[in-house]
């Protein structure tokens, strides 16, 4: 287990460069994992008052949808894991001890038009506090499926607790690793992923790796009868886990390492279906353990005995080159990988379209955080900078529906190539007009009006989520289209063809289309 961690260049440059010698596999000689089956403490909801309220509450707006938000709190017992080999096998370095989590949970008032379809969002601590909203927040609503958030990270614990001290004082992740064995510097997340980041990292007295626990027991919940302490008259559901950026690291970690672990009393998995978005490789598995280099074979899922969606944007080809997954779905199970052309990270959503999420406000954002992150965060976001606003969002929201169908009615989700890489220094092949060759492709990759540049940097950190884009000039414009009817009615065919294929919804079809009409060019 790592004992002292420092931010080391040399070897995050050896890390993403050099090549990796794996020692051999060793024996299969390990018995088979202990399967958990366990189920975590409820306690709520949480009440609601003029003084006290959830971070991350609508505050009402959803009851006129029919629905109820709730917080719980979530607690039981967990361990500190390492690997054992260089398989999916582990060890438990310390544990069990305590925790408390919290929940929140969205859900339709009446049970009767509850689909069956929970979510379950690992909400994202990038930023230092609880971020994160269904997938699809109108699908949800229209077809009475519920979300369930759940908080995985110390240090939005603390920001909970600057929050509302009083509300959250429950609230525990306290380390059961000994005082002499802990580090200096802990942290779950890969180094690369740590430079230049405004993320902090956590404390020796708590214990990043205790989520994973958490995730399996929050699992375990809603499969049992006692899901009725937070889904009153529910039936039976479907679970998708499901996470953005960070989250989806610790997504893929836990699918690799506890999936086949945590079981119900009949021997079947707890989540259903996954869907990884925008962050294509391992978090750590526990505070102090070394990474998981991007060229391990444990960063590939080979395989899924349940359906399992991997979507990241051109943006995220550094750690891709390296991690890519080849499809290997059947109606039952399996994996099926996006690669977005010309996207950057972040999911720009349609011009014009307003989505619902639940989003907290900057005050309670500003509220939760140390002085010293939120200045830092403000400044960042006050830097001079050319996005990159490659509208991509709709790829998400369609990819969820496609895991639903692909969970409950066996319907094979459609499968598109990798982005093209050349063979030597695995950087993005790219056409006449700058963009990438290969992968998921938009119209407004095909029907280009700028070049979009997806990273700013190769080799990790915050530059690896940036990028910009070059606006065409007008001449190359009129090269391209003979005239506006030209290129809109390319456009919605393009965009037609996409709806008819599934990779985007009808309703945003119509919204991209209405989009482009109202641009101002080509």
């Amino acid at each position: 287990m790592r004992r002292d961690v420092t931010f080391r260049f040399v070897s995050l440059w050896v890390m993403l460069v050099a090549p990796l010698t794996l020692n051999p596999a060793s024996a299969n000689t390990r018995p088979a994992p202990q399967k958990i089956s366990t189920l975590p403490t409820v306690s709520g909801p949480i009440p609601v008052n003029d003084e006290s309220r959830p971070y991350l509450s609508s505050g009402g707006a959803l009851e006129t949808e029919g629905y109820v938000e709730e917080e719980y709190f979530l607690s039981g017992e967990a361990n500190v894991y390492e690997w054992a080999g260089e398989g999916s096998e582990l060890d438990i370095v310390a544990g069990p001890g305590p925790y408390t989590t919290r929940i929140l949970v969205v859900r339709p008032r009446d049970p009767a038009r509850f689909s069956g379809n929970i979510e379950v969002n690992i909400l994202n601590a990038s930023l230092n506090v609880d971020n994160g909203s269904p997938t699809d927040f109108d699908q949800m609503v229209a077809r009475g499926d519920a979300w369930v958030g759940i908080s995985t990270k110390p240090v939005t614990i603390a920001s909970l607790k600057r929050f509302d001290p009083d509300r959250y004082a429950p609230l525990d992740w306290s380390s059961p690793v000994p005082e002499e064995a802990r580090c200096e510097s802990p942290t779950i997340l890969p180094e690369a992923m740590l430079v230049g980041s405004f993320t902090a990292i956590s404390k020796p007295e708590t214990e990043d790796g205790l989520v994973w626990d958490m995730i399996g027991q929050l699992g375990l919940l809603l499969k049992s009868d006692e899901r009725e302490r937070i889904l009153p008259g529910f039936s039976a559901p479907r679970t998708y886990l499901s996470g953005v950026s960070q989250s989806s690291i610790y997504l893929r970690t836990y699918h690799k390492g506890f999936h086949h672990r945590y079981r119900t009393p009949n021997g079947k998995p707890v989540y259903d279906g996954y869907l990884s978005i925008v962050a294509p490789a391992m978090a750590r598995i526990n505070q102090c353990s070394d990474d998981v280099p991007y060229t391990d074979p444990r960063n590939i899922i080979a395989d899924s005995e349940v359906p399992f969606m991997s979507i990241y944007s051109e943006g995220e080809y550094w750690l891709g080159r390296y991690t890519r997954m080849p499809d290997s779905a059947t109606p039952k199970g399996g994996v099926v990988t996006y690669e977005v052309a010309g996207a950057s990270h972040s999911r720009i959503e349609i011009p014009g379209v307003q989505k619902r999420a639940i989003r907290a406000s900057r005050e309670d954002i500003q509220k939760s955080l140390p002085s010293e992150l939120g200045r830092s965060q403000q400044m960042a976001r006050s830097l001079p900078f050319t996005r990159n606003d490659f509208i991509w969002a709709p790829v998400t929201r369609a990819a969820y529906r496609n895991l639903q169908q692909w969970v409950v009615e066996g319907t094979m989700p459609p499968k598109a190539p990798f982005i093209e890489l050349d063979c030597t220094q695995l950087q993005v092949k790219r056409d006449e007009n700058g963009n990438a060759l290969g992968g998921v492709r938009l119209p407004y990759i095909d029907l280009p009006t700028s070049t979009h540049i997806a990273v700013l940097s190769d080799r990790g950190g915050m530059l690896s989520v940036m990028g910009t884009r070059y606006p065409f000039t007008e001449e190359k414009l009129k090269e391209l289209y003979p005239d506006r009817a030209a290129y809109l009615q390319k456009f919605s065919s393009s965009t037609d063809k996409l709806v008819a294929d599934r990779w985007i919804l009808p309703e945003d079809g119509e919204a991209m289309k209405s989009a482009a009409a109202a641009a101002q060019v080509p």
